[in-house]
């Protein structure tokens, strides 16, 4: 069977056709289905490169592989269980392999369908981006780690619907980004920053967000709007969705071990949004005040003890409780 012909591959194809008709169509029942059909579509392509990367067994393919002797000395693998790999795992094998992607398109296409599971879909520009990801990744991918030109495979009608919506995006990603000319991102953490040369709707997690006050100069007082799903959200509530999101892993691993967690609640605006490692609130901007001591023993105060206001260590503090109680 030719490459051209084997199932995988033209259902990889099929579903991202079917994806873009959906888009097309336009209506909500189909919105979210069009990016489940493409986010089905582009992890297929990706499991049909490690396809053809494997021996006839096709084993690259599988979720979970064991080593069992081969017919002569050597050692073969064998899959078990009809699980087959996922995001992460595509990431790994295509490292081993030395396949050079850009995975953060396809991250983003995920996110985009994970999101849209938990919420209904009204408008096509909530998942635009998606489809714009998409395009910008089967357009490297598929010539490059396929051999096939995307026009051709995939058929002209819906290669042009991609190309089409990817220049009605950049146009609304230029309006957007405009709004923060405003904002200054140098002083700032580089986390901080990095967040807001790139915002995400905390929604839809759509690209297309802009200030809604163009005029704002002060990151800490951003009220953000997305044009994709119409929803605004305050600068602290976008900030909190943010850390959790890119802290989860760390924050995780904190519970589990018993280590500090990367965040804390900030003894200024009261959310969890003071990162501990650059020793800032992201929502406020509050940082600890230097040499900020015990009034008894002069130990330096933690995050929490400063909290309190009353400039007492937690030990001196458990003592003055103690001593009004009596």
């Amino acid at each position: 069977m030719s490459q051209e012909r084997n199932p995988l591959y033209q259902n990889a194809l099929d579903a991202i056709r079917i994806g873009v008709e959906d888009f097309i169509m336009g209506e909500p029942p189909r919105l979210a289905s069009a990016v489940r059909n493409l986010t089905t579509g582009l992890l297929l392509l990706c499991k049909e490169k490690l396809r053809r990367l494997s021996p006839d067994d096709e084993i690259l393919i599988w979720k979970h592989l064991k080593p069992v002797p081969g017919g002569t000395s050597a050692v073969k693998l064998e899959h078990f269980g009809q699980q087959t790999v996922d995001v992460n795992e595509i990431k790994e094998r295509f490292k081993s392999f030395g396949v050079a992607v850009d995975f953060a398109q396809l991250e983003r296409v995920v996110k985009v369908r994970n999101q849209l599971e938990h919420h209904y879909v009204e408008k096509p520009e909530v998942v635009l981006s998606a489809f714009v990801d998409g395009f910008h990744f089967l357009r490297s991918f598929l010539p490059i780690q396929l051999g096939a030109d995307p026009s051709t495979v995939l058929g002209e009608r819906a290669w042009n619907e991609l190309l089409n919506q990817s220049a009605v995006y950049a146009a609304m990603l230029k309006e957007c980004t405009e709004t923060f000319k405003p904002i200054e991102v140098d002083g700032l953490p580089a986390l901080l920053g990095a967040f807001l040369i790139s915002p995400t709707c905390i929604h839809c997690a759509s690209s297309l967000v802009g200030q809604v006050e163009p005029d704002n100069a002060s990151p800490f007082d951003i009220r953000f709007k997305c044009e994709a799903c119409g929803k605004t959200s305050d600068f602290a509530d976008w900030m909190a969705e943010m850390l959790a999101d890119h802290f989860a892993g760390e924050a995780y691993l904190a519970i589990k071990d018993g280590g500090a967690p990367p965040t804390d609640t900030c003894p200024e605006c009261g959310n969890g949004t003071y990162v501990s490692e650059d020793g800032q609130c992201f929502a406020c901007g509050f940082e600890m005040p230097d040499g900020v001591a015990c009034g008894v023993c002069n130990e330096p105060l933690s995050l929490e003890d400063y909290g309190c206001g009353d400039r007492l260590c937690s030990y001196h503090r458990y003592v003055a409780e103690k001593e009004r109680d009596r």
